[in-house]
C-alpha cells in the first residue's frame, strides 16, 4: 500500500469535515494556508489526483471548467446555490424513478448520470427576502422526512 503524503492526509481531513460538501483546489489551498501549511498549488493538485486515483475522492463535474472534489461515498446528486456557491448532497429516489421510466418508455438502459440542480439555497433566499420564512418550511420539511 502506498503511503499518503502529509498534504494528501491534510486535504482528506479537510474534505471529510461536514462543514461543506465539495471543494475546489483553490479552496483546499486556502484552507491549508489557514492551518499554517503552505504547500504550493502543484502539491495540492498532486495530492487530490492521488486521492482520486485511489478512489478516496471523486470529481464532481459542474460544467464550469473547475475541478470540484468530494470524499467518495454512495452515489448522490447535488444542489448548487448560484448565489453563494454552496453545494449540498441530494439523496433521493427521483432520479432512480426517472431512469426506470426511461427504460420502459424508450428501452434505453441508463448506466450512469450526474445531476446538479442549481438555484438559490434557503439562506440566500431568506437574505434576499429579508426574513426567516424559509426556516419554518425547512423545519417542516425535515419533520416530514423523519416521519416517513
Amino acid at each position: 500500500m502506498v503511503r499518503r503524503s502529509l498534504i494528501a492526509e491534510q486535504v482528506l481531513e479537510i474534505m471529510s469535515r461536514p462543514v461543506r460538501h465539495c471543494w475546489t483546489l483553490d479552496e483546499l489551498q486556502d484552507d491549508l494556508a489557514r492551518q499554517g501549511l503552505a504547500p504550493d498549488p502543484s502539491s495540492v493538485f498532486r495530492a487530490v489526483c492521488g486521492l482520486e486515483r485511489s478512489g478516496t475522492v471523486v470529481r464532481v463535474p459542474l460544467g464550469d471548467g473547475r475541478g470540484h472534489y468530494e470524499v467518495a461515498s454512495e452515489h448522490h446528486d447535488h444542489l448548487l446555490c448560484s448565489t453563494c456557491g454552496r453545494m449540498e448532497p441530494l439523496a433521493c429516489s427521483i432520479v432512480a424513478d426517472l431512469t426506470s421510466r426511461v427504460r420502459v418508455w424508450s428501452g434505453f438502459l441508463v448506466s450512469g448520470h450526474q445531476l446538479v440542480l442549481s438555484g438559490t439555497c434557503g439562506s440566500c433566499a431568506d437574505d434576499a427576502r429579508g426574513g426567516s420564512e424559509h426556516e419554518g418550511r425547512r423545519s417542516a420539511s425535515r419533520a416530514g422526512k423523519n416521519g416517513s
